[in-house]
C-alpha cells in the first residue's frame, strides 16, 4: 500500500535534524519543511478521494498572466530548481528518500492511482526533482499535447489554398 506518508515524514524528521545542525541552512530547511509538509498533506487527500472514487476534476491549466486570489502580502521564498538540490545540500541522508519514492511509484496501485489523479503529479513532480538526479517516472512526467509541426501546417494550408485558386483557374482556362 502507499506510503507517502511515511517517507516524507521521515523526510521532514531528517531535514529537521539538519537544520539543526546548520545554522546557515536553518531558514531554508524549515521552509523546505513546511513545504513537504503541505506536499504530503495533499497526497493523503488524493489518496484518500480516489479510493472514496470521489476524485475532483482536474482544473483547466491558467493563462500566463492570470493569477489565483489577491496579490500577497509578503514574497514568496525562492526555492532552487536544480535537478537533486537538496540531495546535494543534505548528502546522502535524503538520497534513500528519493530512491524510495521513485521505487514507490513503480508498484501497480499507485500507478493505477497517479493515472486517475494527474493532480497529484504536480505534487509529486517538484519532490522528486528536489530528491533525485535522475528523471522522473513515467507516470509523473508532464503530460504535453503532441504539437503539430509548423512545417506540416504550412503545407497543409498552401495544399489546400492551391486547390481553392487552382480549381477555378483551370476551370477557366479550359474553357
Amino acid at each position: 500500500m502507499f506510503s507517502f506518508s511515511n517517507i516524507l515524514r521521515d523526510l521532514q524528521a531528517v531535514i529537521a535534524a539538519k537544520a539543526a545542525r546548520e545554522r546557515t541552512l536553518t531558514v531554508l530547511l524549515v521552509a523546505v519543511w513546511g513545504r513537504i509538509a503541505r506536499m504530503g498533506t495533499r497526497l493523503e487527500r488524493l489518496v484518500a478521494l480516489w479510493r472514496a472514487g470521489k476524485l475532483p476534476k482536474s482544473r483547466a491549466p491558467r493563462t500566463k498572466g492570470e493569477r489565483a486570489g489577491e496579490p500577497r502580502a509578503r514574497p514568496r521564498l525562492k526555492f532552487p530548481t536544480s535537478q537533486g538540490w537538496l540531495s546535494r545540500k543534505l548528502g546522502y541522508e535524503v538520497v534513500a528518500f528519493g530512491s524510495q519514492l521513485t521505487h514507490l511509484l513503480t508498484e501497480a496501485e499507485c500507478v493505477e492511482f497517479l493515472d486517475a489523479c494527474p493532480q497529484a503529479g504536480r505534487v509529486l513532480r517538484p519532490l522528486l526533482r528536489m530528491l533525485t538526479f535522475d528523471p522522473p517516472p513515467e507516470v509523473v512526467r508532464l503530460r504535453v499535447k503532441p504539437v503539430v509541426p509548423v512545417a506540416a501546417l504550412v503545407a497543409a494550408l498552401v495544399a489546400e489554398m492551391a486547390g481553392v485558386v487552382v480549381g477555378p483557374i483551370s476551370h477557366f482556362l479550359s474553357a
